[in-house]
């Protein structure tokens, strides 16, 4: 195979932006410009419309709301420098900052976050995320079209003050108002260039550490420093320059070449090799990720559950984990991964099984579903473009191929046009991946409720809605856990999709890039991150 570098060194072009602030490291390097590869091409910039890590990575630099999570994992004040809750736990009252501003110079005010919500939340935004306000008063009614947007129960009190009432309390609130989906956006932006043009560079206005300078399709996304932004005294980067690398092989190579600050991700067969030669670069971090395939129920060959049982036991997570990949992911059968609050994981009755029995009960299964070695089961596995999953699917394949003679084809996909297909219903089996955007099963396991548009398989089971929805009026945190996870046991019984592991990320980073760490839900700030000067003593 040859390998095909990136013949561009963007660190090494001298640009310098007026804005940002100089480190007070004697020995930080005179060019703050940094490049990270960003492993797809974002779908868009429209905070309330990005639904995948691709985009919200990028726009969790370029856009803030009222509260983030740091490193730790705790939230802790952004646009809002304070809140205090009423006793029942029911009213959320926000101070902002004192003379916040846009991108461009306009004042930011708590009006823009209540249009901002109304926004999220409006059918006619078509957000998948906007169930996320479902328990602010009117959220849902608004959500379904039964409401007008206006009666949400967001108000401005005077323009620095922002009073949220909710139907009940609700444990989570804080951690989905740190997403980006609940950052704000300018009314008067997307009234002047529409609500697809407003993204683009040079239209958008912003209210992050972070602007959108330029955007190549393919290529690259540049950002530079927000000369207005609150805390721009911590911004020390001159140019963020996200590369768009789908190879994760040259990816590599050109984090060899010194064309790379920070990869995405690290090519699985290279782990091993990478931690030795890199040991002080590899990083590792535990994230609350799950990978998983979906089933798609709608098509009639996967609606039989002795099937997609059969299917299930015969994938070999260890197998993947160990062998395939051996990155120190987590085998798993559940849809929640290892880690989060609030949740304890479990697995089926059969892993304890002998290898041989687990083989006789699937194929079993499998002819009790109709299919025998002459009739197979013909399938489609489909996943976006990536050498990992190409390497996943193919090790599944073989498994189904080997243990039930199931005849399987498996197909790539760009991102984007995945995610149609997706949404479209035009799969068989499709790979995904679900990053936390809080630290909450509530995260996961709504996306399977039968009113959800995000239910990907169009799994409907009664009782798992009735506990889902008894979770989210329980105060109890007992309670509410054993909900959860009654919930989380309708779906290892129904299996709607199987799941593969609980997942770690891997990336490189170089020695000189000082302050970038990545937490558990897989979120950075470059606020604060600058380079050293490569020459200097880095121990």
């Amino acid at each position: 195979m040859k390998y095909i570098i990136k013949t561009f060194s963007l660190a090494l072009i001298l640009t310098h932006s007026a804005y940002a602030a100089v480190p007070k490291d004697p020995m930080a390097a005179k060019v703050q410009e940094i490049n990270i590869a960003n492993n797809q091409e974002p779908t868009t910039f429209d905070p309330h419309n990005c639904h995948e890590v691709a985009c919200s990575s990028i726009l969790e630099q370029i856009f803030e709301g009222l509260v983030n999570v740091d490193q730790k994992g705790v939230i802790v004040p952004a646009q809002a420098e304070k809140w205090t809750m009423s006793p029942d736990g029911k009213k959320y009252t926000f101070t902002l900052r004192k003379n916040l501003q846009w991108s461009d110079g306009t004042k930011i005010t708590a009006q823009d976050f209540v249009y901002s919500m109304q926004r999220l939340v409006d059918p006619k935004t078509a957000s998948e995320n906007g169930y996320l306000l479902e328990n602010i008063v009117n959220g849902k009614d608004i959500n379904s079209g039964k409401a007008q947007p206006e009666s949400l129960g967001v108000k401005a009190l005077n323009e620095n003050t922002l009073e949220i009432t909710l139907i009940r309390p609700t444990a989570y609130f804080l951690e989905v108002m740190a997403m980006i989906s609940t950052s704000p956006v300018q009314k008067k932006n997307i009234e002047k260039y529409g609500p697809r043009e407003f993204t683009h560079a040079g239209n958008l206005v912003s209210n992050g550490p972070f602007v959108l300078k330029e955007r190549k399709i393919g290529d690259k996304i540049v950002l530079e420093p927000n000369p207005n932004y609150w805390e721009k005294n911590a911004v020390y980067l001159n140019k963020v320059n996200y590369l768009i690398l789908k190879d994760l092989v040259s990816e590599y190579r050109m984090f060899e070449a010194g064309q790379l600050h920070i990869t995405g991700v690290i090519p699985a067969d290279q782990y091993k090799a990478i931690k030795i030669k890199y040991a002080e670069e590899l990083q590792s971090t535990p994230i609350l990720s799950m990978y998983y395939y979906i089933y798609n129920l709608n098509n009639p060959k996967l609606q039989n559950k002795s099937l997609r049982k059969a299917l299930d036991m015969t994938i070999d997570r260890k197998a993947i984990t160990d062998s395939i990949l051996g990155t120190g992911d987590i085998p798993s059968y559940e849809i929640v991964p290892y880690g989060m609050k609030n949740y304890t994981q479990r697995k089926p009755e059969w892993t304890s099984w002998s290898k041989d029995k687990q083989l006789i009960e699937a194929k079993k299964l499998y002819a009790d579903a109709g299919y025998s070695k002459e009739k197979p089961l013909k399938l489609q596995i489909l996943y976006n473009t990536d050498e990992n999953h190409k390497k996943i699917a193919i090790a599944i394949a073989s498994m189904w191929k080997k243990n039930l003679g199931v005849e399987v084809e498996i197909a790539n996909e760009e991102w984007k046009t995945l995610l149609d297909k997706r949404s479209t219903g035009q799969f068989e089996v499709l790979r995904l991946g679900g990053l936390a955007t809080m630290n909450d099963p509530y995260d996961f396991l709504t996306n399977f409720q039968s009113t959800s548009v995000r239910n990907t398989p169009k799994f409907k089971n009664a009782d798992y809605d009735k506990y889902i929805e008894q979770a989210e009026n329980e105060v109890n945190p007992v309670l509410r856990k054993s909900l959860l996870e009654k919930a989380g046991k309708v779906l290892m019984d129904e299996l709607p999709f199987s799941p593969i592991m609980s997942q770690t990320r891997k990336y490189l980073k170089r020695k000189e890039v000082i302050g970038f760490k990545k937490n558990i839900l897989e979120k950075y700030s470059f606020v604060g991150v600058y380079l050293k000067d490569k020459k200097s003593d880095l121990n």
